[in-house]
């Protein structure tokens, strides 16, 4: 009996680190999901076009990846709650000021600023999960768990975007400023929630003793994970951030431009694209989690990734307009695979990295991410102001495949560094018989 009453506790102690994982997780991902919608016709809105919107998002991330390096020591020494709760804060206050900047130049530096707190907020949130979840299949799970989890919760932000937008779904709301008052206060609103959450959990977690301060891995493992090959270790899943990086710089941040300006569709049926995507994406990243352990998180990764650049020629190839639902599917495909990866993805970095140096090893391979990835964004934000291609539209049947094939590149270098690992180990094995 007494055994049974500790397994019960235990258990229903897990499930609530389960919750407050997924709480978080949620609700930074929510707060961040209407961006994909209302940035863009924000934009459009004030009269700027593509390539001001490129501007601005880029200019964001550069923003952040200044600041990650920092941010991950910060969050390795004082703790995740503390970096968690200033990033959310700070960029939840900025985006609520965002919607009465009447000039662009003062819109881009306000939304630039927003990406110092996400800097801070989103290293942070993948390494308290692996600091509360032991290598190997519970981390993988965790992060299918509270990655599914927190994709459902998205479904809300991307439609209930374009449905406030939307004056046939929504009349009543004048002049359209007010319509993005409201949308800017709920997202600003959700970066504080979720900076509050973020330090709660933290708290709960080591109230609870559910952090893993000594984290207990397998000898051999724990012998070659010194500051040395942590470094090596990095710097190969970071040139492989790079890679795809680029490659969704130029794509993502264009993806529903391109839909707006091939098939014209209502804001509400805009925002219910990546409503329906996050919600095969939900499933695909349970499914991840729960499986790849079981097939190989490489072998998982590098399937998805061969899929997300045959998806994309299926979206800028469907006829237009009449194709739209064609399209739709394609998208929402697309979507699902290019970002189900993701457990498995962020599982066998914080696998190969020792507990102490996560939070400066995320940074480093989230600054090896965005810098390319602005980049991309920006040089194509370029060749739109330029007038390289005739339309948007042209821009990215010709752009979008060309840049997706470099996602299942990005693979090679995972590999090489995971091969490395286990031939440390095994070195380290034998010497020790």
């Amino acid at each position: 009996m007494e055994a049974a009453s500790l397994d019960n506790g235990a258990n229903g102690t897990n499930a609530s680190k389960i919750a407050w994982l997924s709480l978080l997780s949620a609700l930074s991902r929510l707060s961040r999901s209407f961006n994909i919608i209302v940035l863009p016709l924000f934009v459009l809105s004030i009269g700027s076009d593509e390539a001001f919107y490129g501007l601005m998002i880029a200019m964001a991330g550069y923003a952040q990846s200044v600041v990650l390096f920092p941010a991950g020591a910060f969050s390795d020494k004082k703790g995740r709650g503390p970096a968690i709760l200033f990033g959310g804060v700070f960029s939840g206050i900025i985006i609520l000021f965002l919607p009465f900047a009447t000039d662009p130049t003062l819109i881009l530096i306000l939304f630039a600023a927003t990406g110092i707190g996400a800097g801070f907020r989103l290293s942070s949130v993948t390494a308290l999960i692996a600091d509360a979840t032991k290598r190997g299949d519970e981390r993988t799970k965790s992060y299918g768990y509270t990655m599914a989890i927190a994709t459902v919760a998205a479904i809300a932000g991307s439609f209930l975007g374009g449905y406030i937008l939307d004056e046939t779904a929504l009349p009543g709301i004048n002049p359209v400023l007010v319509r993005y008052m409201i949308l800017f206060f709920i997202m600003g609103t959700l970066r504080i929630a979720s900076g509050i959450v973020g330090f709660m959990a933290e708290r709960w977690l080591k109230a609870n003793d559910m952090l893993n301060s000594n984290e207990v891995v397998d000898t051999s493992i724990e012998r070659t994970q010194d500051a040395k090959n942590d470094t090596k270790t990095t710097t190969l899943f970071g040139i492989s951030r790079m890679i795809m990086g680029f490659s969704s710089g130029m794509v993502v941040p264009y993806m529903i431009l391109w839909i707006i300006d091939a098939f014209n569709p209502s804001e509400v049926v805009l925002g219910s694209l990546p409503a329906i995507a996050n919600l095969t994406l939900a499933s695909g990243a349970l499914f991840v989690g729960l499986m790849s352990e079981r097939t190989g998180k490489l072998k998982m990764i590098t399937g998805l990734y061969i899929l997300a650049p045959i998806l994309t020629i299926g979206i800028v190839f469907s006829p237009r307009p009449e194709g739209f639902l064609l399209m739709a599917v394609f998208y929402i495909a697309r979507q699902a695979v290019a970002n189900m990866a993701q457990p498995a993805n962020n599982s066998l970095f914080m696998g190969e990295i020792s507990r102490k140096k996560r939070g400066r090893s995320f940074a480093l391979t989230r600054i090896m991410w965005t810098v390319p990835r602005q980049t991309g964004t920006l040089i194509t934000a370029v060749m739109l102001n330029l007038g390289i291609f005739s339309s948007m539209t042209a821009f990215g049947v010709i752009v979008f495949p060309i840049a997706m094939t470099l996602y299942p590149i990005s693979v090679i270098p995972m590999y090489f560094a995971v091969k490395r690992n286990r031939e440390l180990i095994r070195a380290e094995t034998t010497e020790g018989l």
